[in-house]
């Protein structure tokens, strides 16, 4: 069932692509639509900047330049003047109007319209950009049968955004909807004509329209797919189209993804401990040429071979040197591994020995999930998941994204993936429950305490051998002495940084007087998970 307290979100359909990815042909576009509309695939338009080159097939490009200069007025001595602009027409009567276009959560295209007798214009006034979703004209293709003449394209059809202070005049037949916020409201001077402001007025309720010169249409009873935009909150922000910072909730409205709710864990799991530590050791690899951390960051010249080296020491020593470790102190660990460093044979054949549970860290530590769509990132899990179950004979159930290269569907699909315990949160000291408002998929968040993490403390804060391991000891040790219910701290270290003779050789004599320390456990990822679950029920 779906548990009490979360919220819904928008169900996105099942497939998503990208509008660059439509290639020549849109399947199923305009066909008899059969297909509910949950199950219809996406397709996301690209965001383009508009200018007056990359508008020309749809409309007349407003700016500060002047179009068509030496019109002579003999009053205005000082006033460059334009031509009119020939093809601009309002039929009988012009209709002139300013409206404020706030934001909208809801991305998907609906409607478009077009209109034979008039150009409407939009000029938008103030600081903020405005999106449009333009098409060029159909009813003048002759290559187009009637039926299609009536509808617009999907392959011409393009997300515009049109930047503060500009205009466009759209010409006849042009396929659009109404401006849409980018973030911050957006004001517009609207030219329209009475007959069409008349005719949208006057309906009771949003359908489909042929009124006279308004000619709309409610794409899902044409289309077998569904049309969105992109979030152009980002696009704006990078592109420096807006005057200051815009608010932009990307993991959901809770911060724990798309779909994603937070519930809290019951005291009382823990029979006995305190603190709950969990060693997490990574194990990557970096896509040749790709860089990655270093030891010595002014070294930049390609090929490059400290850092590159100091990497792959990593996995050629400082892994076994852990390993053993380990196995020396009697502390169990969860490996979060790269599936593509799982095939290197002196990697697997460590992690095999090791007794670690294994935890899937994706492909590799150069490509994040940041920037893919949901099916790229579906099809990364599966990827990842399937290559380190057939290299290490077992599937993992933990995860860890490569450098919190997230998207705001990350957790969704762990969840869909099979995980049970998601490191990819690092805002507490207990465990707690993610779970899916829709499937009521369900994971449990171990915090990935940043500050006892080997980057952050000898990377970042420079700290020596017996300066890092004093701080694991002395964070743990203040947990341990504070009342309430359980906490879990997940040891972050790199087989490169945390490996190394003397980090290991002061880790080791840490580590081994936490685990004499009253109240305190060291665990697994999913050692965690199962007690948590069992205290549960």
């Amino acid at each position: 069932g779906i548990p009490k307290g979360c919220r819904f979100g928008f169900r996105p359909a099942r497939t998503h692509t990208t509008a660059s990815a439509r290639a020549r042909s849109v399947p199923g576009s305009m066909t008899s639509v059969k297909r509910p509309l949950e199950e219809r695939p996406i397709i996301t338009l690209d965001l383009l900047i508009a200018t007056r080159e990359n508008t020309k097939a749809i409309g007349f490009f407003v700016d500060d330049t002047v179009t068509n200069p030496g019109l002579g007025i003999p009053f205005y001595k000082t006033v460059l003047e334009g031509a009119n602009y020939k093809e601009a027409t309002w039929k009988d009567q012009a209709c002139v109007r300013t409206s404020q276009i706030h934001w909208r959560d809801d991305h998907s295209v609906m409607w478009l319209e077009r209109h034979m007798e008039m150009t409407q214009g939009f000029i938008l006034m103030g600081k903020n950009p405005g999106l449009f979703v333009l098409g060029e004209p159909t009813h003048d293709r002759e290559e187009l049968d009637e039926k299609h003449r009536a509808l617009p394209d999907p392959k011409t059809t393009k997300a515009y955004i049109l930047p503060a202070g500009c205009g466009i005049i759209i010409k006849k037949g042009t396929w659009h909807d109404f401006p849409v916020s980018t973030g911050p409201p957006v004001s517009a001077f609207i030219l329209n004509t009475e007959e069409v402001v008349e005719a949208l007025a006057s309906m009771p309720t949003a359908a489909p329209m042929n009124h006279g010169d308004c000619f709309k249409l409610r794409l899902s009873d044409h289309w077998d797919f569904t049309l969105h935009f992109p979030d152009p909150r980002p696009f704006v922000q990078k592109h420096g189209l807006v005057p200051g910072p815009v608010a932009q909730p990307l993991m959901g409205p809770e911060g724990y993804g798309f779909n994603m709710c937070r519930q809290e864990v019951k005291a009382g799991w823990g029979n006995g401990g305190k603190v709950f530590v969990v060693p997490v050791v990574n194990v990557e690899v970096f896509a040749p040429g790709c860089g990655g951390p270093g030891i010595q960051p002014h070294l930049q010249s390609v090929p490059e071979l400290a850092n590159k080296g100091w990497r792959d020491y990593g996995n050629r020593r400082g892994l076994q040197r852990l390993a053993q470790m380990f196995k020396d102190l009697g502390i169990p660990a969860t490996a979060v591994v790269n599936s593509e460093a799982a095939k290197v044979d002196y990697v697997a054949k460590a992690l095999k020995e090791s007794g670690w549970e294994m935890g899937a860290h994706g492909l590799n530590n150069s490509s994040g999930n940041a920037k893919m769509t949901r099916e790229e990132e579906e099809g990364h899990f599966k990827h990842c998941l399937d290559d380190l179950q057939a290299s290490l004979g077992a599937r993992p159930a933990t995860w860890l994204t490569p450098g919190f290269s997230v998207t705001e569907r990350t957790p969704q699909i762990a969840a869909a993936s099979g995980i049970k315990a998601f490191m990819d949160y690092v805002d507490d000291d207990v465990p707690y429950d993610v779970v899916d408002s829709e499937s009521g998929a369900r994971m449990l968040c171990l915090p990935y305490c940043m500050e006892t993490n080997d980057f952050s403390l000898v990377l970042t804060k420079n700290m020596d051998a017996r300066q890092y391991a004093q701080t694991i000891e002395d964070h743990v040790r203040q947990l341990a002495k504070e009342s309430g219910e359980e906490r879990v701290v997940c040891l972050g270290m790199h087989t490169f940084v945390a490996g190394t003779p003397a980090r290991v050789l002061a880790l080791a004599e840490a580590l081994g007087r936490l685990k004499a320390l009253p109240g305190v456990r060291f665990a697994t990822a999913s050692q965690v998970h199962d007690l948590v679950r069992k205290g549960q029920k």
